[in-house]
């Protein structure tokens, strides 16, 4: 039975995502930093019942209009379609690494692929962990609101990294973000776009094509990781281009899976 879920299904959500934390990062970071109730995120259970009581094997989550979803085999996808088909907000992305079955585009009556990325999953165990330092004359250093003006101005053509004014202020208010400067000048950046109590997501690593070959994306992620690690949360990301990968593999980061993120159309 699908139903909107509340607070009361909190302790048996949390359970059931955290059985592959590294793909429902996401999720959980929505539940624990804005819960069930806020006007722009709100989460969907399929709830069996079992010998023991209540359990879910499917969550799907909608953050904007952006859609994630986790599920086991036997959960109701035609019913968790008709959802994100029904929804007034609409849907322009989904994070397609529903568990049980290849996809969930199939279970959509009123959205289509536009876009399919398939890029890997990589963590990073303490142990693995391979620092390394920024060059000379660079400063790296956690940004706070007071950068804001400049990141929008970083950001605002940075190729795939682009980001809006909203979400260039999101991690600075919610999560966390660094930066390496020369001069007064941002030359590389990296954030996390969703943290939980164990786990991040990093992201919005962009270094423009002038400041290349420096090191300074893999010096700004190690920075990032270290404050992460710091407060005992390990670093996750996904990456689509061999130098990204090239920078996370010197830090010490492995490949733990894929991920498959879909911009969808409606029909």
């Amino acid at each position: 039975m699908i139903r909107l879920l509340s607070e009361a299904e909190r302790a048996m959500t949390v359970t059931f995502l955290a059985t592959a934390p590294h793909y429902n990062l996401y999720m959980l970071g929505n539940l624990e930093k804005l819960g069930f109730a806020h006007e722009f995120c709100e989460f969907w259970g399929d709830i069996i019942q079992t010998e023991q009581g209540e359990s879910v094997c499917a969550v799907l989550n909608r953050y904007m209009t952006g859609w994630t979803l986790y599920g086991t085999a036997e959960a109701d996808w035609a019913a968790l379609g008709a959802i994100l088909d029904q929804h007034p907000a609409g849907a322009s992305r989904l994070q397609d690494n529903p568990g049980g079955i290849a996809s969930f585009l199939p279970y959509l009556q009123r959205y289509r692929q536009e876009k399919v990325e398939v890029e890997e999953v990589m963590v990073l165990d303490p142990a693995d962990f391979r620092p390394v330092t920024a060059p000379d004359g660079v400063r790296i250093r956690r940004a706070t609101l007071e950068d804001l003006a400049g990141l929008i101005e970083f950001y605002r053509d940075a190729e795939q990294m682009t980001r809006s004014p909203a979400a260039v202020e999101r991690p600075l208010r919610d999560t966390r973000l660094w930066l390496a400067e020369e001069a007064g000048k941002i030359l590389a950046t990296a954030l996390t776009n969703a943290e939980t109590s164990t786990l991040a997501m990093i992201g919005g690593v962009y270094t423009p094509l002038a400041a290349r070959g420096r090191g300074l994306s893999q010096a700004v992620c190690s920075a990032l990781c270290t404050d992460l690690m710091a407060d005992q949360k390990q670093p996750v990301l996904y990456w689509g281009t061999p130098a990204a990968g090239a920078v996370y593999r010197k830090l010490g980061f492995s490949a733990t899976g894929q991920w498959r993120s879909v911009w969808l159309h409606s029909d």
